[in-house]
Parts: C-alpha cells; structure tokens; sequence
C-alpha cells in the first residue's frame, strides 16, 4: 500500500467514526456532562451511547494519529524515529492542531480507555466527561488535516 493510498483508506476511516459521533451527539447532549458520580443514573439508552463515545473516541485518536504519520511521512518526514512529542510539535507548526499539547493529551486520554479498566463510579464518570469534553477538539484536528488533504489532491 502507498502512502497516499493509506492517506485515502485512514482519512475514509475518520469520515466514517466521525460520522458515528454525529449519531451520539443528539442522544448525549441533553445528559453529559454527568453530574455527580454514579453513571447508572442515565437512562439505558445514555448509558449505552456513552459507551459508545468511548469508543469512537479510543478508533478516532488512533486512526488519527495513523493518518498524520501517513500525511508526516508524504511531507517526507522520517517519522520512524520520532517520539508522541516531535510527531506533536510538527502537527503544531504545520497547523493541524492548535497545540501540540492537546494531541499529547488525547493520546494519553486514549491510552486510559483502552488499558485501565476503572471499577469506581467517579471514576467512570470521569472517563465518560473527558472523553465529551476532549472530543470536539479530536474532530476539529481531522477536520484541518481532512482540508489540507483535500487541497493537496490526496483526497476528494
């Protein structure tokens, strides 16, 4: 696979995650952030589309950060040897995001859904209200990287 057909698989991928979070946002809006700390307290529905944030988030933080290595690698970066933090900073001074601490932090956010398994009900509250309140910065890095994609032709 080239690196542009990875840019065009990755960036359909992010079209179609991003999409998901737009069926969560009606159905969560009205309830998140939670208020207090007991998660039972929404209704099933709720419950089962906060799982469900969790989870777009956890595909787009990941399928995101294949993507900009893919867009660093076609800017011929040599991306092999470079740490969260270079990769962060480089997306930072091309623009895609708007500081290279915010993507070290939804990285770091992916990494607690995907290996810490919380058993208190703060906690998983906690996890859920980040994760809400983190997302709208994720989409917004696609949505800048997705536009300059587009007007380089590596996407339509």
């Amino acid at each position: 696979m080239t690196t542009e057909d990875l840019i065009k698989a990755a960036a359909a991928r992010c079209d179609r995650i991003i999409a998901g979070f737009d069926d969560l946002r009606p159905i969560l809006t009205p309830v998140l952030p939670i208020i207090g700390d007991d998660p039972s307290q929404l209704p099933l529905i709720e419950r089962i589309a906060s799982i469900a944030l969790l989870k777009r988030y956890e595909q787009l933080q990941d399928m995101l950060g294949r993507l900009f290595r893919a867009y660093l690698t076609w800017e011929l970066e040599d991306v092999r040897a470079m740490t969260r933090r270079d990769q962060a900073n480089q997306l930072e001074k091309l623009g895609i995001v708007e500081d290279a601490d915010d993507w070290i932090g939804a990285a770091e956010l992916r990494n607690r859904l995907v290996h810490e398994y919380p058993i208190d009900e703060a906690e998983q509250v906690d996890r859920v209200n980040d994760t809400w309140a983190a997302s709208s910065g994720l989409i917004q890095a696609y949505v800048t990287l997705r536009a300059r994609l587009a007007e380089q032709g590596l996407i339509p």
